[in-house]
């Protein structure tokens, strides 16, 4: 198996140590695994949801040190998780410039100071529209992926949540995504961390990973953990959702170079029909 999106308690919000990642990850029979911790927030530094700019250099070396000692046991990846911020893309890339990453997660969690996918940040939907919220969140997304920072778009449509959905269809919105996607060479992700935070499944929905399918779109696989029981969970669901889309390849990356690879190397069992 493999798993794109682990953190640790590189941040706040963030449990155990990365050795027990690697632990879990090897206990549970994953091939390859990347760490992706919260890039220091470069607008309104906060330690609770990313690492103060201090710690990075300690991660780079942390996660190159276990990669180095469990070379025989594991792959392991360098990855990162930054947040996009418009108008701050060049201090956004110098950072992200700055180390070897093999690869970058983009992502959006904030609409203007709701900060969404936080638990402190939950009480607001029960106040916004999602009629605003949701075109808010996409255009933002879009700018992200316009920018050319990053590699992967982290949990895709991570605004949603069951009972917080638009009047009307996202579907053209989903396809003009899937197209920047596609111009930018980006992969996108899908996250099972939605199956545990309220959305209904995993991100992104169905429609929006098929629209990225018909455009050639590569996925990544994550789990989003924060802590390491949480390593591969409800790797079920993403698989099946897969499975449904036809979707037989995984995007893995190298120094940020991405390399397509037959999702039968990572879960072979499935695709010989043993499940």
């Amino acid at each position: 198996m493999i798993d794109y999106h682990l953190h640790g308690n590189f941040c706040g919000h963030g449990r155990g140590s990365l050795e027990e990642y690697v632990s879990f990850a090897i206990e549970r029979g994953f091939k390859e695994i990347g760490f992706s911790a919260h890039l220091p927030k470069i607008k309104n530094p906060d330690p609770y949801h990313a690492m103060p700019e201090e710690d990075l250099p300690r991660y780079v070396e942390l996660v190159e040190e276990l990669r180095g000692r469990y070379r025989e046991r594991i792959v392991i990846k360098l990855g990162i998780e930054a947040d996009y911020f418009e108008g701050l893309e060049r201090v956004i890339g110098s950072l992200l410039d700055a180390y070897p990453f093999d690869y970058v997660f983009g992502a959006i969690h904030f609409l203007g100071d709701w900060h969404f996918t936080s638990k402190a940040g939950r009480g607001r939907y029960e106040l916004e529209d999602p009629n605003e919220a949701y075109p808010a969140y996409f255009e933002l997304v879009k700018l992200m992926i316009r920018s050319g920072l990053f590699d992967i778009l982290a949990h895709p449509d991570a605004i949603r949540r069951e009972g917080f959905i638009p009047d009307r269809s996202m579907t053209s919105v989903y396809r003009d995504i899937a197209g920047l996607l596609k111009q930018a060479g980006m992969a996108i992700e899908v996250n099972t961390a939605g199956v545990r935070r309220g959305v209904g499944g995993v991100y992104p929905e169905k429609a929006f990973l098929s629209a990225c399918r018909a455009e050639g779109v590569p996925v990544t696989i994550g789990s989003d953990a924060h802590d390491p029981h949480d390593v591969g969970r409800d790797y079920d669901y993403a698989v099946k959702l897969l499975e449904s889309l036809r979707i037989s390849e995984v995007a893995t990356y190298h120094r940020r170079r991405m390399t397509l690879r037959p999702l039968r190397d990572f879960f072979r069992d499935r695709a010989d029909g043993n499940r």
